[in-house]
């Protein structure tokens, strides 16, 4: 697949290599942004190590903190159908639940399905329609084994210290974790 250095490196437009290759053209424009949106995916979820701080606590998995906004959230009263929005255009499968500071629910794409499957309408529902309340927090000090028990219920971990919601940790952000140690 060279034609993709081609197209990335400005050799040869899309319509160009789709003339070529024999491909549909709508087909290779839509190839072309999952991978550029793939991408930025893996960009923003990759932290610069040499910049990063290091805490020595689960907050060195977190990769997007809630305190420096670069979570994405919902409030309980937002529509589902924005919220789904949401998920979409950040390329997440979950979003935290926040009445200002405080988080007081998830909400994920099961939630979200099982509310409005059999009655589309459903998606102008607020989020707390749908949201689970019942969290699995972890403190910011407990080892990263206590994770695994919260994976293995299929959940994320909800990081706290105290009553301060730090952010999210995923299997995804474990593995990553685990990934830079071993480098």
């Amino acid at each position: 697949m060279a034609w993709v250095l081609e197209i990335l490196q400005g050799a040869s437009t899309a319509q160009a290599v789709a003339a070529r290759e024999q491909l549909d053209p709508a087909l290779l424009e839509r190839w072309l942004q999952a991978g550029q949106q793939g991408l930025e995916h893996a960009l923003r979820a990759q932290p610069d190590a040499a910049t990063a701080p290091t805490y020595g606590d689960l907050r060195d998995l977190i990769p997007r903190p809630f305190a420096t906004h670069a979570m994405v959230v919902v409030a309980p009263q937002e529509s589902l159908s924005l919220a789904w929005q949401r998920m979409q255009a950040s390329d997440v499968s979950q979003l935290p639940v926040m009445e200002g500071s405080r988080i007081v629910g998830m909400l994920d794409e099961s939630d979200v399905l099982l509310h409005v499957y059999g009655d589309e309408a459903r998606f102008a529902d607020p989020v707390s329609a749908a949201m689970v309340a019942r969290l699995d927090k972890v403190n910011v000090a407990a080892p990263i084994e206590a994770l695994l028990p919260v994976f293995d219920r299929g959940h994320v971990a909800i990081v706290m210290a105290g009553e301060q919601f730090l952010g999210l940790i995923t299997r995804i952000d474990l593995l990553d974790y685990l990934r830079r140690r071993a480098r």
